[in-house]
């Protein structure tokens, strides 16, 4: 089936490239190869050499000359007989006039002087002044003309009063955390330990664990979650330490009820953890013990600073034969923090940049 298609196309194509060529082909229009145009006459024809007789020799406008296109100089043709009544009459050249053409009238030029003289210019058609002239020069002949707008008169009164002077407010301070400088060096100490191991083994995750089920990061679960008091004696501490060249570091800090029970070895009961305990402390944000540890591997280095140190600041290690690491608060260790605070908040106003010209006041107030 497609070969009859295919051929039947063909076919088809062939005929109309064979029409297409006929029809382009030189012989099809007459042309000068063969012989000379025929002249034939636009009306019809005289019957009779009567008519043909009365019929004017020049009719230009009812004839079409034809011309012979030959190689050869154009002869003269001259009229035949007609061999019968009912031929036509054929014409020469010579028997038709050209037409001639109608006179073309023309105007002279312009005189430009004249034609200046006539239309002079005004002075804001003038092309060599800015377009802005002429703009404005519209712009005033045609903008009426617009009165003044009255002022309104002021009284005497008014203008001696003074305009109100608008106080800007202070702008309200962030309040400053008092822990915060505390809690971000505690955070640091506990990262110093990034893996939490004893001989119980390997228990890192336990604090994420614990954090995440509270929806709680871990710094807010394992800082956040001791009494403010006991953080800040840490902070003393920790920093005593660290000015002994002592690395130490904290394995474990809070821990509620939940992180106790996954609390392996030697440890206190569910609830009964001053680490954060339930019954024992109250839960979170009341832990009042962790367990401490030497980074470097020399764990006893700060227990035994503890030991000796550690009243100073209201810390004690209660258990160091069952539990060496286990450190919390004791005695009045509240007082002792509030000493504590009140201390670091004292070097913190001293180190703060002094007002040179308040400062030179108080100490001439105090001279005399």
């Amino acid at each position: 089936m497609a070969a009859a298609v295919l051929l039947i196309a063909g076919v088809l194509l062939g005929l109309v490239i064979v029409a297409t060529v006929i029809l382009l082909a030189p012989g099809s229009v007459p042309t000068g190869r063969h012989g000379e145009w025929i002249v034939a006459a636009a009306v019809p024809a005289p019957q009779g050499p009567e008519q043909a007789e009365a019929l004017p020799p020049e009719a230009p406008a009812q004839t079409i000359v034809a011309q012979t296109i030959t190689a050869q100089a154009p002869q003269t043709v001259e009229p035949q007989p007609p061999a019968t009544s009912n031929s036509e009459p054929r014409y020469s050249l010579a028997s038709v006039s050209r037409p001639v053409p109608a006179p073309v009238s023309t105007r002279p030029a312009v005189d430009a002087p004249a034609f200046t003289a006539r239309w002079p210019l005004s002075p804001a058609e003038d092309d060599t002044k800015p377009t802005g002239s002429i703009r404005l020069a519209l712009a005033d002949e045609s903008a009426p003309a617009v009165a003044p707008v009255p002022q309104p008169r002021v009284p005497a009164e008014a203008a001696r009063i003074k305009p109100l002077v608008r106080k800007s407010e202070p702008v309200a301070k962030r309040p400053v955390n008092p822990l915060e400088e505390v809690d971000r060096y505690l955070w640091q100490v506990y990262e110093r330990s990034p893996v939490k191991k004893d001989s119980s083994g390997d228990f890192t995750w336990k604090d994420q664990a614990a954090a995440k089920r509270m929806h709680m990061s871990l710094k807010a679960y394992v800082i956040g979650g001791m009494e403010p008091d006991f953080r800040e004696q840490l902070y003393h501490a920790g920093h005593a330490m660290d000015a002994a060249g002592l690395h130490w570091s904290m394995l474990s800090a809070f821990r509620d009820d939940y992180r106790q029970e996954l609390a392996k070895g030697f440890k206190a009961r569910t609830g009964n953890s001053l680490h954060g305990g339930s019954r024992a402390v109250g839960g979170y944000g009341h832990g009042r013990a962790i367990d401490i540890n030497n980074p470097d591997g020399d764990d006893e280095t700060v227990w035994h600073w503890i030991d000796a140190h550690g009243a100073k600041y209201g810390l004690r290690r209660p258990m160091p034969g069952y539990d060496p690491a286990h450190i919390q608060a004791g005695g009045e260790w509240h007082a002792v923090a509030q000493n504590l605070r009140a201390s670091r908040a004292r070097l913190a106003e001293k180190a703060k940049p002094r007002n040179t010209a308040a400062a030179r006041s108080k100490d001439a107030k105090t001279a005399m």
